[in-house]
């Protein structure tokens, strides 16, 4: 279980916080940064899945995606969410789709 920790401000850590405390900090911030990124590749990889649906389709933007099964963080459910448009992997279904 973690522990109960006190808002400290960057001085605190700077001038109090020992070395052991400023790696473990430094170490979890890694940690996030790993995890954000893979997070990042997550998004990527559904992005490419739902604009593979929408080419079967043949139309942008009709069918209607569920909410995600989890809970996402910053996930907006008043809307049609705003996706960039990620270069997908030419498959064989997309292949043959864009064929006819």
């Amino acid at each position: 279980m973690p522990k109960k920790t006190n808002d400290l401000s960057f001085l605190d850590i700077v001038l109090n916080a020992d070395a052991e405390t400023i790696q473990q900090a430094l170490e979890a911030r890694r940690r996030i940064d790993s995890l954000l990124a893979e997070r990042e590749q997550a998004y990527k990889a559904i992005a490419a899945l739902e604009e593979e649906i929408e080419s079967v389709v043949g139309e942008s933007g009709v069918f209607p995606f569920p909410e995600p099964p989890l809970p996402v963080a910053g996930y907006n459910s008043n809307g049609p969410a705003n996706r960039k448009k990620v270069p997908g992997k030419e498959t064989s279904c997309t292949q043959s789709y864009q064929a006819r």
